[in-house]
Order: C-alpha cells, then structure tokens, then sequence
C-alpha cells in the first residue's frame, strides 16, 4: 500500500515545502541562546549537514516554539529523511497554529511516510470539519481515500468541490480518475475533458483522458487524442512517453523508437530519457548505441541502480558474462535486488560455477518458496545442461507450493516433451490452459508438438488455429503453422508462413530450417542455402543447419 502512496506522498511534501523556503527568524525579542541555535541551523541546512542540522533545529523548536520555526524545523526534518522528528515537530507546529490547516496537511504527508494511512485520513477529516471549504485539504483527502478504496466518499466531497468552485480543475481531473478506477471511463471522459479545457497543458489529464478514450472507443482514437496534445505541447515528457508506450502496445516499434530518439535530442539530461531508449536500442541490438545511452542515463543519475542493472542485462545479451556480472555485482538492494540475484546465478551458471549458481538458487527457493521465478530458472539451467530429470523434480517440488502456477505447468510440459513422456507433457499444457485459457504459447505447444512427430495433423490445425487468433502476428506460431502446411503436402502455403515468420526472427536456428526446407522442396535451392547460411552465421554451432548445408541438389 505505500509504494501505490509514494508518488502522491513525495509530490505532497515537495509542494508543501516549496510553499515557503524560509521561516521568519527575526531576532527581536530573543535570546542569546535561542539565536544561537537558530544560526547553527540554518547554517548547517545550507550546508547540507543533517547531521547537525536536525538536532539544531529541534533544540531550537524547544527553545523558541514559535509557529515559524516550528514549520521551518519540520520542513528541514523532513527534507533530511527524519521522519519520526520531523512528526513530532509538525504535532507541535498544528497545536501552536489552530486556525490554520498547513501545519495539518503537513502532518498528514508525514504519517503517510509513516505507513499511517488511517491516521493520515482521520486528521484530514477532522481538519476538513474545521475547514469545509478548504480545496487543498478536500483534494489531499480524496486522494487518500480513493486509494483506500473509499471512492464513493471521495466523489461526494469532490462533486461539492467543482459545485462550488466550477473552475476546479484539480476536482474534474480527480473525479475522471475515479471513473476510470471504478471502471466506467465513458463517465471519466467528460470530467477529464472539463479538467483539460480548464488547464490545458495539464500532461496527466491528457493521458487519462487518453486511457478513457481508448477503454471506449478504441486505440486509435486514444492515439489521435495523445498525439494532438503532445503536438501543442512539445515539452511535456510524460504525455510524449505515454504516446510512446500507446505506440508500442499497437505494434508501432518504429514510431516509439523515432519519437524517443527526438526526446533525447530535446531532453539531453533526462536520465529517465536516455535509459528508456538505451533499452530500445538493446531491444533492437544496436550495442553500442545501447551502451552510450545507458552510460549517460548512469552519469546523470549515479545513485539510480536501474542503468546498472540494464548494463548487466546489455553484455547478458551479447553472451559477455563476466561482464554483466561485474554491473549485477554493484546492487546491494531495493527493488531490483531480487531479479538482480536471479540473473547473476544465471551468469555465474555459465561461466562454470554452476554448483555456485545452484547453492544459491536453492537458497533462495527456501528462503521464498511461493516465489514462482526462482525454480523456472533452476530448472531452465538443469534442462539447458542436460539434466532434464533433476529440472524435472524442481518443478514438481514447486507445483507442490504453487500448484495454480500456469508458468510451473508449461515449464514442466517442456521438460517432459524433452523426456519424450507426451503423455505427461499433454497433461500438463491442458492444466495450463485450464489456468490460462488464453496461453497461445501452450495452444502452439501442443500443436507443434503433434506436427513434429506427424500425428493427428487435424487436431494440431485446432490448436494452432486457437494460438494464431490470440496472438496473430506471434513468429514462433507462423513458423508451427507453416511446418503443419509442409507436413500437410501445401509447400506454398508453407512458404507464405515461414517467410512471414522469419522476417520477424531471421536469425532463429529452427525457424531457418523450417524455411530452407520449404524453399527446398520448392527447388529453391540457392535461396534455402542463403536461409541456412544466415542463421549459421549467427548459430555457428548448430550441427542440424551445417548438416543441411551439404545437401546437394
């Protein structure tokens, strides 16, 4: 619950303390020591010593507690992650100041930090009762209660918000947000429609407007709406990265990759920038410019450990192993740890520490046994050594934890379709479906399955036919369709699938295959050899594409 609240929180207490940078320390009427520890700290928060800041400043609250410096020492308290003081400091500032509600907003802010929700929303309450027409504090109330899931509250007191004052447009744009959470976005979009006409540079209600409009009327229009905002508003980045996301969801790689490219000319120094397109450059292979991209997202923001960690995953990616373990190795903690840890037992795997690499992840699966990654990477690491029977067991030592786990199921299906045990691997990809009624990769599964060992061709057509509806433009299903067509006699059909499919992964060892045959049982031989030599060049230890390689005409 308080990571949903960070944003909010973060943007609460920045507002709060930009409202007034310095408290008024006039010296008349003090005393020696009182000025004193009201120098020191002021000093020392210049200085950036919180060190000697903080107790300055709550010696100095005890001595003069006066509102000003009250609401100056909780500010710099908080500034400095002092949290428990600076509550303190913020109950003595809302006693010393009742007829005022900054103190009692601040305080709220605070027990947010806090992890003290409801405190945070009683006090809110009980000051709105003293201020019924306050909009800041009926604003920072709904917030709170909409995510504790007290909407219909919150829309009371926001509905009389926007009857009082029709010009707020913090109201509609809030009021919009319910709908789209309560799931009615036909209803959000005049609110957010109402909030934009008010302010119309305003990026987050041109992107929920955006969502509504694609929940109702579709992706297109959502990205006509997107994109005739960010056309008038060059310099709002997060409106220009959701059109990016928007383009990216509709199979438009190409625009997104354009459109953040001419953000990082316009934004050189945004370091949010530069690492999103560094992982489009990696996605794209582009290394280099991968590389480039995420050393500048790492020079502008040294403290972040998301740059590291795509650095790891850039040389992963090129099979440079010790090197993405020496980026993996810089991450101690916080979010990312847990998949940092996965990853580097991958990499130390391949390097040879493989007893290391399993220790390790055993560890962990103790220590986190509902935690369904870590054994699909031990026995993805088994299976890919060889030792598909051990695999086997660790998925199902975890299906015994996890046992509504699509992704256990079909990673034991795997295994199982590799020990020849298709009766086992049948059962497992229907239990993912079972789970997953929308799986195209278990629909694929089956069906490449029968194709490969020539049985019930008419069943595999079934299943492959269900796979290509859920996901169309999939290149592992085009190739398991085109394959059937070969099994089935119908070369050309063949050809027009497998084509399709290697456009999309042309270096893929199979999937070349697959294509070379075709082409050659069409009696195109040159253009089967190029199809194999392409993807040899690329796999150059694949025994199957060098055996195919020799064939003669």
């Amino acid at each position: 619950m308080r990571s949903k609240l960070g944003s909010m929180v973060a943007g609460v207490l920045l507002g709060l303390i930009a409202g007034k940078a310095l408290a008024d320390t006039s010296s008349a009427g003090m005393t020696g020591e009182q000025l004193y520890y009201l120098l020191v700290a002021e000093f020392a928060t210049t200085q950036q010593e919180p060190k000697l800041a903080i107790p300055a400043w709550n010696e100095a609250a005890k001595l003069a507690p006066e509102a000003n410096v009250l609401e100056r020492a909780t500010q710099v308290t908080a500034r400095f992650g002092d949290f428990d003081d600076a509550l303190k400091l913020a109950k003595q500032w809302r006693e010393r100041v009742p007829d005022g509600a900054k103190a009692d907003q601040f305080e709220a802010a605070l027990l947010l930090t806090k992890g003290q929700e409801q405190q945070a929303i009683q006090l809110l309450q009980a000051t709105l009762a003293r201020f019924p027409n306050d909009p800041k504090i009926i604003l920072q109330l709904s917030e709170l209660l909409i995510v504790h899931g007290q909407s219909g509250e919150a829309r009371r007191l926001l509905t009389a918000l926007a009857d009082k004052d029709p010009h707020s447009a913090s109201a509609y744009y809030t009021l919009g947000r319910i709908d789209l959470i309560e799931n009615k976005p036909d209803h959000a979009i005049s609110w957010l429609e109402k909030a934009l006409s008010l302010r119309p540079d305003w990026q987050e209600a041109a992107i929920h407007l955006a969502e509504a409009l694609q929940a109702t009327q579709g992706p297109t229009v959502a990205l006509h709406s997107i994109q005739s905002f960010t056309a008038s508003h060059p310099d709002a980045i997060r409106a220009h990265q959701y059109l990016a996301a928007l383009y990216l969801k509709m199979g438009g790689v190409t625009q997104a990759y354009r459109l953040y490219q001419q953000m990082a000319r316009q934004h050189p120094d945004n370091p949010e920038i530069a690492l999103s397109l560094g992982i489009m450059e990696m996605e794209r292979r582009h290394w280099q410019a991968a590389e480039s991209q995420l050393q500048h997202a790492l020079d502008l923001a040294p403290q972040s450990p998301a740059p590291i960690y795509y650095l790891g995953r850039l040389y992963e990616a090129q099979d440079h192993w010790a090197e993405a373990l020496q980026w993996y190795q810089q991450i101690h903690s916080g979010p990312l740890y847990p998949e940092v840890e996965l990853r580097t037992a991958r990499v130390e795997y391949l390097l040879g520490d493989r007893q290391k690499a399993l220790d390790h992840l055993q560890k962990m699966a103790a220590a986190h046994p509902k935690e369904v990654q870590i054994p699909l990477l031990q026995a993805d690491l088994l299976q890919n050594s060889g030792q598909p029977q051990q695999a086997l067991q660790i998925l199902q030592k975890a299906l015994e934890h996890l046992p509504d786990s699509a992704e256990l199921w079909y990673a034991q299906g795997a295994v199982q379709e590799q020990l020849q045990d298709y009766p086992a691997m049948e059962k497992s990809m229907h239990q993912v479906i079972h789970l997953a009624p929308d799986n195209a990769q278990a629909y694929n599964f089956l069906g490449y399955s029968l194709v490969e060992r020539n049985q019930d061709l008419a069943e595999a057509g079934k299943l492959l036919h269900k796979a290509i509806t859920l996901e169309p433009d999939n290149p592992e299903i085009l190739d398991s369709i085109g394959w059937l067509h070969h099994r089935q006699g119908d070369n050309q059909k063949a050809l027009e699938y497998l084509q399709k499919a290697h456009q999309a992964l042309p270096d893929d060892p199979e999937l070349s295959l697959h294509l070379g045959r075709v082409l050659w049982a069409l009696g195109q031989y040159q253009k089967a050899r190029d199809a194999w030599q392409q993807a040899l060049d690329k796999n150059p230890n694949d025994a199957s594409l060098r055996q195919e390689l020799s064939r003669q005409p």
